[in-house]
């Protein structure tokens, strides 16, 4: 009866390790169609009269991609990221022009005074749900002088 239990308690664990590993590989599927590694952007411009800049999914070349803009971490304007920007496919950046994005800041009314600026791209998720994907690393700060 020991051998049994022995054969039995062995069948469980390598099951279990089986399902923890067919678990990480979806999981790292899910993670890696959704937040697109290859999402590629900058912010070029970041002063008192506009935020701008380029967004780019290479598996998405033709697609323009949805831009939220976020002043020290507040919602302040979305928009299509379809500006065309020829020194984008000059450089190497992207196959085709269509993937500028530009924010004018004066119709928001800003204090004086220093700011951040951080640009997500938006993907869609399960559902009717969004991910927002930060266009780059670390904000932008610039000022604001009145």
């Amino acid at each position: 009866m020991g051998s049994t239990a022995t054969k039995l308690l062995r069948a469980i664990i390598a099951k279990s390790f089986v399902e923890v590993a067919l678990v990480c590989v979806v999981a790292s599927l899910a993670a890696f169609t959704t937040f697109s590694p290859q999402l590629r952007g900058a912010i070029d411009v970041a002063d008192q009269s506009q935020i701008s800049g380029w967004v780019n999914d290479p598996r998405l070349p033709d697609t323009p991609l949805e831009v939220q803009l976020f002043i020290d971490g507040n919602f302040i304007a979305s928009r299509l990221a379809d500006d065309r920007r020829e020194d984008l496919v000059s450089a190497g950046a992207t196959t085709r022009p269509n993937h500028g994005f530009s924010f004018a800041l004066e119709p928001f009314k800003l204090p004086a005074g220093e700011h951040s600026a951080q640009v997500f791209a938006v993907r869609d998720a399960a559902g009717a749900s969004k991910i927002l994907l930060p266009v780059t690393a670390e904000p932008r700060t610039f000022q604001i002088t009145r």
